[in-house]
């Protein structure tokens, strides 16, 4: 029994894989991101958000990934401007999808780190979707919520119309998120190098999918555009895993 126990323990330790891989290891320069379309599907992200070439709004470095992720070298900037314009309405959204042939449905963990930057933050003002399923059932905001009233300098998890986590974000630390699909789902968090934790236990409300949004959607003020400064987020540590979770960031 016990070598079955054992042999059993190091099989589920193999047979954990990481299915979908965005730590931008096969991206030397933006201008990767620009190689992708409908006809060319290349790469580990689909980048048809943008009014421009993607590189216009993406930059590659060393200095936007969380210094504690050791399995990548780069993470990447986020950038927003007035110009950033979605078919030419008052929505602004800058965002990269996954490209891949895998489902990522099911019970799965998504991984991302992301900063509010001491430099071109985010407008508190105005609703950022900052990380998001296009159906809306786990979403990672930052702002204002629309419809509300003020104000709101908030970092937040929503999953069916609720908050399950938030923080008034640390300008310039990383904020490191597992979102976990499927069952029985959750949410781990941390900052820095620390090592994530479970905070919520429940269902996302959602199992995941390839419709998986990383960038900004800025959602208008009253149903206009308001002209507005560069607004960054940086983001590292991409990628979805079957198994664990990896909780260190």
């Amino acid at each position: 029994m016990r070598t079955f126990l054992i042999t059993s323990a190091l099989f589920s330790l193999a047979s954990a894989a990481v299915v979908w891989d965005g730590r931008f290891s096969n991206y030397t320069t933006a201008t990767d991101f620009d190689k992708w379309s409908w006809s060319n599907q290349v790469g580990q992200y689909q980048t048809y958000i943008y009014s421009e070439k993607a590189s216009s709004w993406l930059t590659l470095g060393s200095q936007y990934k969380n210094p504690a992720t050791t399995t990548a070298t780069q993470g990447v900037k986020v950038k927003l401007t007035s110009t950033s314009t979605w078919n030419g309405g008052p929505m602004l959204r800058t965002e990269l999808i996954p490209q891949t042939p895998n489902s990522l449905s099911g019970h799965l963990f998504f991984h991302v780190s992301l900063q509010i930057p001491t430099v071109n933050l985010p407008d508190p003002a105005y609703e950022h979707q900052i990380v998001f399923w296009e159906g809306h059932y786990a979403d990672i905001k930052y702002g204002q919520l629309s419809g509300q009233n003020g104000v709101a300098d908030t970092l937040q998890v929503i999953t069916g119309g609720k908050t399950i986590w938030s923080v008034t974000p640390v300008k310039g630390t990383w904020y490191n998120f597992i979102l976990e699909t499927g069952s029985p789902g959750g949410l781990w968090v941390s900052t820095g190098s620390n090592t994530l934790t479970k905070v919520f236990t429940g269902s996302l409300n959602g199992n995941g999918g390839t419709d998986w949004h990383i960038g900004a959607l800025r959602l208008p003020l009253n149903g206009n555009t308001q002209t507005i400064s560069e607004e960054n987020i940086y983001y590292s540590g991409i990628y979805v895993e079957n198994s664990g979770p990896t909780t260190k960031p």
